[in-house]
């Protein structure tokens, strides 16, 4: 099945790293509303997600993003004493979508997170705030009923500047969130990112996409130039 998306090609040309990479993947309970997810962690070096505390490899957190290299922040949402030594719960980026670990929180930086992007999948909104004051909203392309957005909370790994082939102002908001249809798509992993419409076809507000949500062009080098790594997104219905 051809990729007529094209992010997954272009992530795939710089090799980018997907959960399948890491061992011991283990579902964790429900994380709480990504509205709730205030602040983000970042590490030095890779650094042991656990399952409890001393317990289980979940994922091991780089400290900087596969593509590009920038700083890694994954947002916090919860934390945890345990004799003495505070734990943080972070969300995880791969598969199954919706997983959180532990890490020391002495082995992290604490940043604040001051935006928060919801994609409402009924009306095909897209709506960025900034200190829970809402700044802009955007019509977006989303998932064709046979390959939908997932929906859950999630957060922006890293942001990616498309080729030129794609469009001269794309730009790709690379997501924690991954499809539950597409397991393996044009050599990816089927991320899922917020990007640039670029020459794609299909109109606003339209569900016809192979799960990302598609954005003017403009719109998503707005987000792109604003929303840092770390971001919570949330998508429902």
């Amino acid at each position: 099945m051809r990729h007529t998306d094209g992010v997954r090609r272009e992530l795939h040309r710089h090799k980018y790293a997907t959960a399948a990479a890491f061992c011991a993947l283990l579902m964790l309970a429900p994380a709480a509303s990504a509205a709730q997810a205030t602040e983000g962690a970042s590490v030095s070096t890779s650094i042991h997600a656990l399952k409890s505390p001393g317990g289980t490899l979940v994922q091991t957190i780089a400290p900087f993003t596969p593509i590009t290299g920038s700083k890694s922040v994954t947002p916090i949402i919860g934390r945890k004493l345990v004799e003495g030594t505070e734990w943080l719960r972070v969300r995880l980026s791969g598969r199954p979508n919706g997983r959180s670990a532990l890490i020391p929180a002495a082995s992290a930086e604490v940043v604040r997170l001051h935006w928060r992007i919801r994609v409402d999948l009924s009306n095909r909104k897209l709506v960025a705030f900034h200190d829970g004051r809402m700044v802009k909203r955007i019509t977006v392309v989303i998932g064709a009923p046979s390959t939908p957005t997932p929906t859950g909370h999630f957060f922006v790994v890293e942001k990616v500047r498309l080729g030129a082939t794609w469009s001269h102002t794309g730009w790709a908001l690379a997501l924690s969130a991954f499809s539950n249809v597409l397991k393996h798509f044009d050599g990816g992993q089927g991320q899922v990112a917020i990007h640039a419409r670029g020459r794609l076809l299909g109109a606003l507000g339209s569900a016809s996409s192979h799960g990302c949500m598609r954005a003017r062009d403009s719109d998503a080098g707005w987000l792109a130039h604003r929303v840092p790594n770390g971001t919570p997104v949330d998508i429902v219905h």
